[in-house]
């Protein structure tokens, strides 16, 4: 393996916190022997301040004597220094931060609660870290997080206790709310005002980045982890207290002299800032001209070659674009080039003395940009000037030149409107007079009997595509496109799938490759071939295919955008790859939105499923989030019935996860009292039967298991009937019935395996799991032991979801209990602690379940 590579492995690496690092490296072992042994390597030297010579980010002088087993020995409840803790907030390379709250009850709030994995050792160290709190407790400032307290704990262990903050993450809080370029700089002010504030007051930050940058749900920022922020204007005594805090620094949003390392100043900070607020204009990072996460290595090249690429050449895709209310990725760089463009490159100089002299002086030309007033950091000119001018006041010049162009401009507009009213009226007539036949058509005829069906509607309307409009293929093709959507949605995908390949042959023979029409009839093509047939590698081809061809900013591209991203997004499902159905999904619900608009019934569903697929992959939060999102759109929205149920059912689904029983209970319930198709009822009778297997009610999971199966007596859904297996499984065990409930959860497997899921997939794992769990309760620990130690170790492997990874962690430990290995059980308990709290509340069932194991695991 090359150096460029080992260096990008030891960058992730770096960047990832404990557990994760640990994990990667137990992979690496198993697979890249040599690999692993030369990380070991690099990492003892990048984590060691007297030899790193890969990185300057020297972690502080007491690290050979990190705490480790000390903070991960901290549990739920624990009292240090008068706080209690609740739950673990994240760990990284240099501290723990805990969700704790006051253990006297004097105060009310929850607090963050900071321990660096390192002691002091003497009065040196006390000092510094003295320094550095006096530092923090002089911020006062309304986008800072506030210091309550700080101190040593009696093992040399020192803390700090900050303000909670509950919000995004800057970058995040500005992709999920979609913010033009112009919020996102108004947003960025309050950043500057922020790190001003602490300059100000003789304290440099030294790692901003968007992870340090936190925007609550009001839309205001919060600046954190002043935790290796260093005193300006100290004397040579007063320095050697700081030597121990190092260059501790993100690599990526360091600045050139922390990776020499040189002198820092608040000009440090200055560029930290140039590189958040180029990745929250573009999505990019300033070192790379493609789309992508920069590594280490060319981050160290970029600095070398003295300059850094301009923000408006950034690799922007147009979902990037997208995000930041802009239709391309071309109209986006268009609107960063120019001013924003030498704002950005001024902050970003490799020289210190060449950037922005302050936060302030960043702030003021932002200010200035809005303001559409010439920036500090151009040279003036007469005709740049002038063109701000202009700008400030568009309506006079408006009307100055409207006279000048107005007689010019009037004949071409007369003589286009006359051409393209022409076209239109064409078009209209056209399609007027094949409405007009469709509906002439499906009139019963003589000696027929009954009303005409819809689908006897569309038959005829095909036949009369293919009759008439032979000599406009291109709009034959289309009609026959539309049509068969209209199939699809009568559910008679059959019917629609011989259409749709004449509508794509026929486009595909006669229209631009980037067609719009061309791109969404493959999508329909795709759709039909799902509901058909099980040729996942044409359907993937078809999507990829339109999305690739139709990448224009045409809204009618847009949709088969969206229609393409959101196949994927099924398909990466279909083959259990969790996280790149994510990602898919993500990009379906940008293409919809500027598609249809955010108060669409389209945008509504396309964030359902977004739900449904962050849900699976194990992300709670993102899948609360879209579906309050679809919600809200959706309740000013006349739906069709059976998209209201599906939106009603996904949040009852919702409810469910996050261990809302009984809300999720009485929506179902509500919902079996409307009109449902059978196998609507039968979801819902699934769903209640896992609802009361979590309430403890066997008997009403058992009912509501069995009717639903009945109603899926003799279909073909396999799937739907292995899902309903599971939960009449569940019920069978809740009763006591074990062997039962075994045979049930091996039949389940054989049918997904029988229905395509993958082996690693999130529903065959989750199945294995509810087996070692009836082996563990029926009392056969052994077999119980290794079916759930092997899982473990799948789970470990990364990919899966984290809350199925921590219930499977949670059964390891309840297995090595009653195999007699305490010490494994507690280790498992706490392990599956930290996965379940990366999704779930700290209230919910699962986690307060998890404390009680691992009390008893303790005894």
């Amino acid at each position: 393996m090359s150096d460029a590579a080992a260096l990008d492995w030891l960058d992730r690496l770096l960047a990832a916190d404990e557990p994760e690092r640990r994990a990667t490296l137990e992979a690496l072992a198993g697979t890249d022997p040599e690999l692993h042994a030369r990380l070991q390597r690099l990492l003892a030297h990048a984590l060691a301040p007297e030899d790193s010579k890969f990185i300057a980010a020297p972690v502080l002088a007491g690290v050979n004597q990190l705490s480790l087993d000390a903070t991960r020995a901290m549990q739920p409840g624990d009292v240090l220094a008068g706080y209690r803790l609740i739950r673990e907030l994240g760990r990284g390379g240099m501290s723990v931060v805990w969700l704790a709250e006051r253990a006297d009850g004097v105060v009310k709030r929850h607090v963050a609660l900071k321990m660096p994995m390192f002691m002091l050792q003497g009065a040196g160290d006390v000092e510094r870290f003295a320094r550095e709190r006096d530092a923090l407790a002089a911020l006062s400032h309304p986008n800072v997080a506030r210091l309550y307290d700080a101190g040593v704990l009696p093992s040399g262990q020192p803390f700090i206790v900050l303000e909670h903050i509950d919000g995004q993450p800057l970058t995040d809080y500005c992709d999920v709310n979609r913010l033009d370029v112009q919020a996102r700089l108004r947003l960025f002010l309050q950043v500057l005002g922020a790190v001003e504030h602490a300059h100000k007051h003789l304290v440099i930050h030294r790692d901003i980045k968007p992870s340090n940058i936190l925007v609550n749900e009001e839309g205001q920022v919060k600046l954190l982890d002043f935790g290796i922020a260093k005193l300006l204007g100290q004397d040579d005594g007063a320095a050697a207290l700081t030597q121990a805090v190092g260059a501790a620094m993100t690599p990526l949003y360091a600045a050139p002299e922390q990776l020499r390392p040189a002198p820092i100043s608040t000009l440090t900070d200055v560029y930290a800032l140039g590189v958040v607020l180029h990745e929250l204009l573009t999505g990019a990072l300033p070192y790379r001209g493609t789309a992508g996460r920069a590594t280490f290595v060319e981050v160290l090249e970029a600095v070398g070659r003295g300059t850094l690429p301009r923000a408006s050449h950034a690799g922007i895709d147009d979902a990037a674009a997208m995000a930041r209310s802009a239709s391309t990725a071309t109209r986006l760089r268009r609107e960063l080039s120019g001013d924003l463009d030498t704002i950005v490159g001024k902050a970003l100089r490799v020289v210190p003395d060449e950037r922005y002299g302050s936060a302030a002086h960043l702030a003021d030309d932002l200010k200035r940009y809005l303001d559409r007033q010439p920036i500090a950091a151009r040279p003036p000119s007469f005709w740049y000037s002038a063109r701000m001018a202009l700008k400030r006041h568009s309506l006079a010049a408006g009307v100055a030149g409207v006279g000048l162009t107005l007689v010019i401009g009037a004949s071409l507009v007369a003589w286009m409107q006359y051409r393209e009213s022409r076209a239109h009226a064409e078009r209209t007539a056209v399609v007027r007079n094949f409405m007009f036949d469709l509906v002439n058509d499906a009139e019963a005829v003589e000696g027929q009997e009954g009303e005409v069906t819809g689908k006897q509607m569309i038959d005829g309307a095909v036949l009369r595509a293919r009759r008439e409009f032979g000599a406009q293929p291109q709009l034959q093709g289309e009609l026959l496109a539309e049509l068969g959507r209209m199939y699809i949605r009568l559910d008679a995908a059959e019917a629609a799938t011989p259409v749709l390949e004449e509508s794509v042959a026929v486009l595909e023979k006669f229209a631009q490759p980037d067609d719009p029409a061309l791109n969404k009839a493959r999508m329909y093509l795709a759709d039909a071939l799902l509901r058909t047939t099980d040729d996942r590698g044409r359907m993937r081809e078809l999507a990829r295919k339109s999305r690739e061809d139709c990448a224009s900013r045409e809204i009618e591209c847009a949709k088969a955008r969206a229609y393409a991203s959101n196949m994927l997004s099924q398909l990466a499902g279909f083959d259990g790859d969790d996280r790149a159905a994510l990602v898919e999904m993500r990009r379906s619900v940008v293409d919809s939105e500027f598609a249809f608009g955010s108060a669409h019934t389209e945008t509504a569903m396309a964030l359902m499923s977004l739900a449904i697929t962050a849900r699976n992959a194990g992300n709670l939060v993102e899948a609360e989030q879209a579906m309050k999102r679809a919600v809200a759109i959706s309740s000013d929205l006349r739906l069709r019935a059976s998209d209201r149920n599906s939106l009603e059912r996904t949040m009852a689904v919702i409810d469910l996860d996050l261990g809302h029983y009984t809300a999720a209970r009485d929506r179902l319930v509500e919902l079996e009292k409307r009109p449902q198709p059978v196998d609507d009822r039968a979801l819902l009778g699934r769903l209640l039967a896992n609802v009361y297997v979590e309430l403890g009610d066997a008997q009403a999971a058992l009912r509501s298991a069995d009717s639903a199966l009945a109603l899926l007596a003799g279909g073909e859904d396999a799937g739907a009937v292995a899902y309903l297996r599971q939960a009449r499984a569940r019920a069978l065990a809740l009763a006591g019935q074990f062997d039962a409930a075994l045979a049930g959860i091996d039949e389940v497997t054989k049918q997904l395996r029988a229905s395509g899921s993958a082996p690693e997939s999130y529903e065959m794992l989750r199945a294995l799991r509810y087996r070692a769990e009836f082996l563990l309760d029926a009392g056969y620990v052994t077999e119980a032991l290794n079916l759930v130690r092997e899982l473990a170790a799948r789970h470990a492997g990364g990919g899966s979801s984290a809350i199925e990874h921590g219930l499977t962690l949670d059964l390891l430990g309840q297995a090595e209990r009653a195999a007699g290995n305490p010490g494994a059980a507690r280790a498992a308990h706490q392990a599956a602690r930290v996965e379940l709290a990366k999704q779930l509340p700290e209230e919910h069932p699962f986690l307060v379940r998890n404390n009680a194991l691992y009390a008893s695991a303790k005894q």
